[in-house]
C-alpha cells in the first residue's frame, strides 16, 4: 500500500508511541485498549482537544533503519510509517507493541505545512504554510530528527489568559524621606522662575 505524503504526515502524527501509552492511560486486554474523545490529555491545562485516541495492540512485521520506517498490523491492517531513530532500532520484526492513535481532524486548530528550515541548537522550525512562512521554536531535543521537506501538521492549543491587562498608572510618590543624618541633602531642582 503506497501512501501520499500528506497521508504518510498524518499517519506518523497519528501513531503517536509504541509500547506505552501516554497521558496516564491503563493497558488491559483487547484489541482497542482505551478510546477517548477529547479531554485534556495527562497536563490538566488548557482546553480540551479535538482528537480521538485510542491505544490498541499491534504486531511490528517490518523495520527498515535506513528508511527509519516500522511496518505495523494493527487489527487487519498493515501500516507503514517513519519514526525516530531510537525508536526504529528500539524494535525487530514480530514484536508485539502497544500504539497510541490520535485521529485529527485537520480541519480545526490545524496548520498543514512543509518543513523550510531546522536549527537543532535552538530548536526553531520553519513552515512554509498557506498565510506564508512561520517560525516557532520547541525543545532543541525534540527537533532533532526533522529535516527540510518534511512534512507537517501543527495542532494548535489556546490556553485563555484573560483580558488584556492596562499597565498601571503612573503616580506622584511620597516626598523623599529626609537624608540619614551626616549625609548631604539631594539637591532641589531649579524653579520654573528660575529663582529659588
Amino acid at each position: 500500500m503506497r501512501m501520499s505524503v500528506t497521508t504518510r504526515a498524518i499517519a506518523a502524527l497519528a501513531i503517536v508511541a509504541c509500547f506505552l501509552g501516554s497521558d496516564g492511560y491503563a493497558a488491559s486486554s483487547g484489541e482497542v485498549i482505551v478510546a477517548q474523545r477529547g479531554g485534556r490529555g495527562g497536563s490538566g491545562r488548557g482546553v480540551p482537544s479535538a482528537g480521538i485516541r485510542a491505544i490498541v495492540q499491534g504486531r511490528v512485521t517490518a523495520v527498515d533503519p535506513a528508511r527509519s520506517s516500522i511496518t505495523l498490523a494493527i487489527g487487519e491492517t498493515t501500516i507503514e510509517t517513519e519514526f525516530p531513530p531510537a525508536m526504529v532500532a528500539a524494535v525487530k520484526p514480530g514484536d508485539r507493541v502497544m500504539v497510541t492513535i490520535e485521529l485529527i481532524d485537520t480541519r480545526l486548530a490545524s496548520i498543514a505545512g512543509a518543513v523550510t528550515d531546522v536549527d537543532p541548537g535552538s530548536g526553531a522550525v520553519t513552515l512554509s504554510t498557506p498565510s506564508g512562512p512561520w517560525t516557532t521554536t520547541f525543545s532543541p531535543g525534540a527537533v532533532a530528527a526533522i529535516r527540510p521537506g518534511d512534512q507537517a501538521v501543527v495542532k494548535l492549543g489556546l490556553i485563555n489568559l484573560g483580558p488584556s491587562v492596562p499597565p498601571p498608572q503612573m503616580l506622584p510618590g511620597p516626598a523623599a524621606p529626609p537624608p540619614p543624618p551626616g549625609l548631604p541633602a539631594p539637591a532641589t531642582p531649579p524653579s520654573p522662575s528660575g529663582t529659588r
